[in-house]
């Protein structure tokens, strides 16, 4: 057994037998509306000098609190546009309005699964907006017409998360499951373990901060990833890809 498998199967025994990684993650209104402003703060500011909000601004009501910044994104790429090449534009802009709509459906009422829709709209939307990619994604991540926080969606979001980044980052070395080939927790882990295999190849020699923290960022998504495997709950699904955001946020 190498080194690296070695250390996968040791994080997969702790992950089984431990409550690591702490504090223990949530799936609720909050925690959605938490990784949605985690992910704007990775982008937005930069991308459109609009400033994202701290944590306890957004504690009182969650979901108001993303609409309403999802709102003034929205407005803002509206009135300026975004000078990107071909189809990034457009599609990134759709998937934009997307999130804003679907966080007003949680807002009145519809369910924290719009929220998870929001969130994967922000995740195609900034592969577009920022990074000018002309490729395609789905507008949601749930299968059918009904909007459901499961296994599957949580799962969906997470390989569109990774498709965004990880195959021009690593090339060919990674090669990602096409929509609903993922079938399950332990499929979504061993895509996570491809991902950290490439990064260790490419990031492993460097002391940079930038570097560093990317890649103890990839080390919880997977850690996450194994927890959810194991039966944990989906919660830790929904910070793997909390975890994934940051990564890429932070990866060089």
């Amino acid at each position: 057994m190498t080194e690296t498998a070695s250390t996968y199967a040791t994080a997969g025994i702790a992950a089984g037998m431990s409550t690591y990684p702490h504090p223990k993650p949530v799936l609720d209104t909050g925690a959605l509306a938490e990784a949605i402003r985690v992910q704007l703060r990775t982008w937005v500011t930069a991308e459109f000098g609009i400033t994202v909000p701290t944590p306890e601004m957004v504690t009182a009501g969650p979901a108001d609190s993303a609409a309403q910044l999802l709102g003034e994104i929205t407005e803002h790429v509206r009135l300026y546009g975004v000078e990107r090449d071909g189809d990034a534009e457009p599609w990134g802009i759709a998937h934009l309005c997307n999130a804003h709509a679907d966080s007003l459906y949680a807002t009145h009422g519809h369910g924290d699964a719009y929220l998870l829709g929001a969130l994967y709209s922000l995740i195609a939307a900034r592969a577009h907006l920022r990074d000018g990619y002309e490729g395609r994604f789905e507008l949601d991540p749930f299968g059918g017409d009904r909007r459901t926080i499961n296994e599957r969606a949580l799962i969906e979001t997470i390989r569109v998360q990774l498709a965004t980044w990880a195959p021009n980052t690593f090339g060919t070395v990674v090669q990602l499951p096409e929509r609903w080939e993922m079938r399950c927790a332990a499929d979504l882990s061993d895509a996570i373990g491809h991902v950290i295999g490439a990064a260790e190849a490419k990031y492993g020699d460097m002391d940079d901060d930038d570097s560093i923290r990317g890649m103890a960022h990839l080390a919880n998504a997977r850690a996450h990833g194994l927890k959810a495997a194991y039966g944990h709950g989906d919660a830790h699904l929904l910070a793997a890809l909390t975890s994934l955001v940051l990564a890429v946020s932070s990866l060089p």
